[in-house]
C-alpha cells in the first residue's frame, strides 16, 4: 500500500508539470486574430467618422443658406416698394451668414416670382469699393457708379391692398468639402417668396 501511494503522488506531480509546461509553451492564436480583425476595423471607423463630420458640416450650412433666404425673402416684404430695399434685404443676409462664416461665395437673387426675368442677381465681394460690398451695388445712398438700379426697380413694387406683389429672394453658396472624400463642392440654393406687406389700403 506505501508503494502505490507513492507511485499516485508521483504521477500526480508530473501530470501537474506537463500541464503547466504545456500551458507555457502552448501558443495563442487569437493575438493575430485581434490584429487583423483591427487592421479592417479601424479603417472603417475612420471613414464612418469623417462621414458623420463631413455630412454634419455640409448640412449646418444647408440650413443656414435656407434659413439667409426666408429671412431675405421676409424682409423683403417689409421694406416693400422702399427705393434701398434691395441694399437692405442684402445686408440682412449677409449678417446672417456672416455670423457662421459663410458670407463669401454667397449669390443672392432678387427677383418677381410672377416673373422671374425681372431680378438682378447679387455676388458678395468684401470691400468691392465705395462702401458696398455687393455687385452690382444697389445702393441709392451711393453715388453712380458703383448704384445700379436694380432690374426690379423696388420704387415700382405693388404695394396696394388687396393685390401686393410678391419678392423672391434666392440664396446660392458653394460648400467646400474638409477632405474631398465624396466631392469637392456642392452647391445649395434655396429659394423663397413672401407676399409684400400691403402699405396703401383702399379706401
Amino acid at each position: 500500500m506505501f508503494r502505490s501511494r507513492v507511485r499516485i503522488r508521483r504521477s500526480n506531480s508530473v501530470a501537474r508539470a506537463g500541464s503547466s509546461r504545456s500551458g507555457q509553451l502552448a501558443p495563442r492564436p487569437d493575438r493575430g486574430a485581434t490584429l487583423v480583425e483591427a487592421a479592417f476595423v479601424f479603417p472603417l471607423l475612420f471613414v464612418a467618422l469623417f462621414a458623420i463630420i463631413e455630412f454634419g458640416l455640409a448640412f449646418k450650412d444647408y440650413l443656414s443658406v435656407s434659413h439667409a433666404a426666408r429671412d431675405g425673402a421676409r424682409a423683403g416684404a417689409t421694406y416693400g416698394n422702399d427705393p434701398r430695399a434691395d441694399i437692405l434685404i442684402l445686408r440682412d443676409i449677409q449678417a446672417t451668414l456672416a455670423t457662421i462664416g459663410i458670407a463669401d461665395s454667397i449669390t443672392v437673387r432678387i427677383f418677381d416670382p410672377n416673373n422671374p426675368t425681372r431680378g438682378t442677381e447679387y455676388t458678395y465681394q468684401e470691400g468691392a469699393g465705395m462702401g458696398c460690398d455687393w455687385v452690382p451695388c444697389p445702393d441709392p445712398d451711393l453715388p453712380s457708379p458703383p448704384y445700379q438700379i436694380p432690374a426690379w426697380d423696388p420704387g415700382t413694387r405693388d404695394i396696394s391692398a388687396p393685390f401686393t406683389d410678391r419678392i423672391a429672394v434666392e440664396v446660392s453658396y458653394q460648400h467646400q468639402w474638409l477632405t474631398s472624400f465624396f466631392l469637392d463642392t456642392t452647391d445649395f440654393t434655396v429659394e423663397a417668396d413672401f407676399q409684400i406687406e400691403p402699405q396703401v389700403f383702399d379706401p
